[in-house]
């Protein structure tokens, strides 16, 4: 039978992600540091995750319990066929059939699915075992006044996802039998609904945590004139680059922007930099391990540039809320959820691209010269980030009762 310790003692977690990494985007980030912090706090943590990651985690994380999966030559027809969907298909299948073998031998007290995080991609069931998954989110759209960047799968996905929820909904079950865990709000639950699933399933909270390194870090202080911005993340058309590059040229001369990240976007705004002739006032500095390194680096700058037009969740905002960085970004979807008035420049999408650009320019001119406003907003969202518990031993904390919640209702 599955793991029956008694409440509060160590327990056996199966966890399960496609990707377990520091080097593959936040979900794969976030996927590692709950393996992590579960480790830490006592658990017996054991991992499923694509072979990929091996090497990585063979020379940077030998202590985690890791079962692997590989690719077989069906995925790698599909991978250059770019056939995604069916890929998807196949790796969620692929990640379902370990687990269910893994926890018929290890008898776990619960699996934990922590991604994919797509409210519309499949979960097979697992008869017999206490499943959570999750935090879901996504279902995120461009604003309107953005709808013409959309990538084509992306606007294929929003017309055809209440007919497709609706189909996949009938053939894998999966997220039927589990609890959910959301952090997308309301669009995210619309979206399970659409699938059969119904709301006493489902469970708000936080998308990630927050590491003791970074929340026990003393508040950022703003003083005096300081015309240093910063942007974090994935180089991809929907973090908005473009949009804070735009916004230096339309800001005071002596505006910096450095971009911290990598991507498939860089060459093209490495060009767009150029031909806006900004030479070294916009700086890429590629991916930084995270740590305390980069957090002294970021208490130099003024504030986070971030109009991401489809952000889901974005760790980047947590990571600035916690360290008192303040933030200008798009009012839509994911910063929604963390923030409020007062607590960031929000910048309204209902003006277009030219809009939003003249408005960056103008909240990074004003925050620049204005320590007072962005101390108070500093001050606010660090104050929100407290309230909000975004320590990851708090977070898991509150996982943990849910894991009880789903072992409870796998016994009954």
């Amino acid at each position: 039978m599955p793991d029956q310790a008694v409440p509060g003692a160590p327990r056996r977690i199966l966890l399960v992600a496609p990707n377990i990494s520091r080097r593959m985007g936040g979900e794969g980030l976030k996927a590692l540091q709950i393996h992590r912090e579960l480790k830490a706090m006592g658990h017996d943590v054991r991992q499923i995750t694509h072979a990929r990651v091996r090497d990585e985690m063979a020379a940077e994380q030998p202590d985690l319990a890791i079962d692997y999966i590989e690719d077989g030559p069906a995925q790698v027809l599909f991978y250059r066929l770019k056939l995604t969907p069916v890929l998807a298909w196949l790796n969620a299948w692929q990640l379902h059939r370990r687990a269910r073998g893994v926890a018929a031998a290890w008898r776990p007290w619960v699996v934990h699915f922590t991604s994919p995080i797509s409210p519309v991609l499949p979960y097979f069931r697992m008869r017999g075992q206490a499943v959570v998954i999750g935090p879901l989110n996504g279902n995120v759209a461009h604003p309107p006044a953005f709808r013409a960047r959309e990538p084509r799968g992306k606007v294929i996905g929003r017309v055809v996802l209440e007919p497709l929820q609706a189909v996949l909904g009938r053939l894998f079950r999966g997220k039927r039998d589990a609890l959910l865990l959301v952090s997308g709000g309301e669009r995210t639950m619309r979206a399970l609904e659409l699938g059969g699933c119904v709301r006493a399933q489902m469970i708000e909270t936080l998308d990630c945590g927050i590491p003791d390194a970074l929340v026990d870090r003393p508040r950022i202080a703003h003083a005096g004139v300081n015309r240093r911005f910063v942007q974090l993340g994935r180089l991809v058309g929907y973090k908005g680059f473009d949009l804070s590059i735009r916004a230096v040229a339309a800001a005071d001369p002596a505006t910096t922007l450095d971009i911290i990240g990598d991507g498939a976007e860089r060459a093209r705004l490495e060009a767009l930099v150029a031909e806006l002739g900004l030479g070294e006032r916009v700086r890429f500095l590629g991916w930084l391990p995270s740590g305390p390194s980069l957090y002294d680096r970021l208490a130099e700058y003024r504030a986070l540039v971030l109009p991401s037009l489809a952000e889901a969740n974005g760790i980047a905002f947590q990571e600035a809320m916690t360290l008192g960085l303040p933030v200008i970004c798009v009012d839509w979807a994911g910063p929604q959820q963390l923030l409020g008035a007062g607590e960031a420049v929000m910048i309204a999408p209902d003006g277009g691209e030219a809009d939003v650009v003249a408005k960056v320019a103008a909240a990074m001119d004003r925050l620049a010269t204005d320590p007072v406003v962005a101390d108070t907003l500093s001050a606010r969202a660090h104050d929100r980030a407290m309230a909000l518990g975004f320590r990851w031993r708090d977070l898991l904390g509150r996982w943990l009762d849910i894991y009880a919640r789903a072992a409870g209702r796998a016994a009954s």
